[in-house]
């Protein structure tokens, strides 16, 4: 069941206490599935899957994405450890995709704030065949993007 599908934006500006995604004013496209949703009794190890495309619109996130992460936790309620997250981008001249699943491993604590190693790996079938079973469609990568 998709739970948020819209462009999520940030200032570049302190939020509280929180340190911005970036110093500067972006965005992205979020869709946000619960894949627990409508199965009771299916338990899964990550039960969210977080899709995520640079908007292109001011700065990006690439190089900053456990900030982003982290605020998207924040603002949804999420534990970083049992979301998927799936950054893709779209050629528009190709028409081709390039998806990558961003993995988490945390480093160390400052304070109450964890801070995280992210590495990177292709996306594999089953994670597909799970976004295309949860959220409703056979390209969910359309969803707000445009991607065909």
């Amino acid at each position: 069941m998709i739970i948020y599908n819209e462009k999520y934006n940030w200032s570049g500006k302190r939020k509280n206490t929180f340190r911005p995604i970036t110093w500067w004013p972006g965005s992205y496209w979020l869709t946000i599935i619960d894949t627990s949703k409508g199965r009771p009794g299916v338990y899964s190890i990550k039960p969210v899957i977080a899709l995520l495309s640079d908007t292109g619109e001011r700065y990006s996130a690439k190089n900053y994405f456990q900030n982003l992460a982290k605020s998207v936790c924040r603002d949804f309620n999420l534990d970083i450890s049992k979301v998927l997250w799936i950054e893709y981008q779209s050629s528009p001249s190709t028409g081709q995709v390039k998806m990558a699943v961003a993995m988490f491993k945390p480093l160390t604590r400052i304070g109450r704030e964890t801070i995280y190693s992210v590495k990177w790996r292709p996306v594999r079938p089953n994670e597909i065949k799970e976004i295309k079973d949860s959220s409703g469609t056979d390209n969910p990568f359309h969803l707000k993007t445009g991607m065909k």
